[in-house]
């Protein structure tokens, strides 16, 4: 198994833990979703903050670095979103799947803008996963 999948799966496990803390603190602190993201981004300081002590790494460049702000404030807008629907006592079964629609965009946007286009024996698991999400997405959320 190649090293960019298992990273995948260890980020698809952090996401998901992710959802579920961030509703139990929501339920226990009964805090607006505005101050929750706060504290949810104090929390992303120090993790990263931690990691760069230990990976220095400093390498700015405007361009890729205004492009990493950029895709930083999209990110945030979409935790916002979430934020607010767990605030509004969204389920995390029905809200994540819906959320979790990104799959899709995110590979339509990627064979689009990127060019990113999956080889014929590929292309057939690509639109079978990317269907199965939508109906996933669709079913819990009817």
């Amino acid at each position: 198994m190649q090293s960019w999948i298992i990273y995948g799966l260890i980020a698809a496990v952090f996401f998901a833990l992710n959802t579920v803390i961030y509703k139990a603190a929501q339920q226990k602190g009964n805090f607006s979703p505005y101050y929750g993201l706060l504290m949810f981004g104090i929390g992303t300081m120090i993790v990263l903050g931690i990691f760069f002590l230990f990976k220095p790494s400093f390498e700015f460049e405007w361009k890729s670095s205004g492009m990493a702000i950029i895709a930083g404030a999209v990110w945030a807008i979409g935790m916002i979103m979430v934020a607010i629907a767990i605030s509004q006592k969204a389920d995390v079964a029905r809200l994540a799947p819906i959320y979790n629609i990104n799959t899709i965009l995110a590979v339509l946007m990627g064979i689009i803008f990127l060019k990113e286009i999956p080889d014929a024996s590929q292309m057939l698991r690509v639109i079978g996963g990317a269907v199965l999400i939508v109906i996933g997405a669709i079913l819990v959320s009817i």
